[in-house]
């Protein structure tokens, strides 16, 4: 089951050289999950591990949760700042061609 780690900022940031008030952390995404986010606006300091997003934190784990992912748990970091750790799972793989549902079954009541 792949997992993925989201943070940031539930509030806006009260930086006013910050020019965008949200900040949001995905580590843990594969390149082609990283594709069907290109919409949405990607901070320039993402690094090899982690990609940094200038939305709503709601905004981006609506996102996931439509590629399959949903949150398995989550914390508060101080008060402005939250962390969502959320799951995908597998999906079920095809039966062999040719195989029957007898084959495959491993319940081991014989």
């Amino acid at each position: 089951m792949p997992y993925v780690i989201v943070s940031g900022n539930i509030l806006p940031s009260k930086n006013s050289s910050v020019p965008f008030p949200w900040r949001v952390g995905i580590s843990g995404l594969k390149s082609f999950e990283l594709e069907d986010l290109r919409r949405f606006t990607l901070d320039s300091q993402t690094d090899a591990h982690t990609v940094f997003f200038k939305h709503h934190p709601v905004v981006l784990i609506n996102a996931l949760e439509v590629l399959g992912y949903r949150v398995v748990s989550s914390f508060n970091v101080g008060a402005e700042s939250c962390v969502w750790t959320m799951r995908r799972e597998f999906p079920e793989p095809e039966p062999a061609p040719g195989s029957t549902d007898e084959e495959n079954d491993t319940g081991g009541e014989d």
